[in-house]
C-alpha cells in the first residue's frame, strides 16, 4: 500500500496537482469590457424651434458604420446612457446623422445633416473591466428643404 501512494504522489506530482491552490501562478479574471456613454442631444430647426420626435444615427469615426440609434422626444431633445460592451469606436466620437427618410413624421420638411461630435471622459474606470464614463452633447440644427 506504501508503494502504491509513493506511485500516485508521484504521478500527481508529474501531472501538475503539487500547485493546485498556489496562488504563484497568473490572475485570471473573468468578464468583459464596458463602458458608459451619455448622450445629451438637441435637434432643432434653423430657427431654433424643436422638430419633434427625430431618429439620428450614431456612426463610427474610424469607418463611418452605424453603431447605435438614438431617438428623441417630443421636444426634439433626449438624455441618454448607452452601455457598450467591447465596441468601444464611440468613444472618441461619432459622426451623428439625420436622415430625412429614417424621419417619415417630418414628410419631407428637412435637408439631411450630419455633425461630428467628439466625446468626453467625466469619469475613469474602476479595475480592469469598467473603462469609465464618457459624455456626448449633441446639437443638430436642420436646414428646411426648399418649396
Amino acid at each position: 500500500m506504501k508503494m502504491f501512494k509513493k506511485i500516485l504522489v508521484g504521478a500527481m506530482a508529474l501531472l501538475g496537482f503539487s500547485a493546485c491552490g498556489n496562488n504563484s501562478g497568473p490572475k485570471v479574471e473573468y468578464g468583459c469590457p464596458h463602458a458608459s456613454l451619455r448622450v445629451n442631444v438637441k435637434v432643432m430647426d434653423e430657427d431654433g424651434n424643436p422638430v419633434g420626435k427625430t431618429r439620428l444615427l450614431l456612426k463610427s469615426l474610424e469607418d463611418y458604420r452605424d453603431v447605435s440609434v438614438v431617438d428623441t422626444k417630443e421636444d426634439g431633445t433626449v438624455s441618454d446612457t448607452l452601455h457598450l460592451f467591447a465596441d468601444f469606436r464611440l468613444l472618441s466620437g461619432a459622426n451623428v446623422v439625420y436622415y430625412g427618410e429614417e424621419n417619415v413624421e417630418h414628410s419631407g420638411k428637412f435637408k439631411d445633416d450630419s455633425v461630428t461630435v467628439k466625446a468626453k471622459q467625466i469619469e475613469e474606470g474602476k479595475g480592469n473591466w469598467e473603462k469609465g464614463t464618457y459624455e456626448m452633447n449633441i446639437d443638430l440644427k436642420l436646414t428646411k428643404k426648399a418649396e
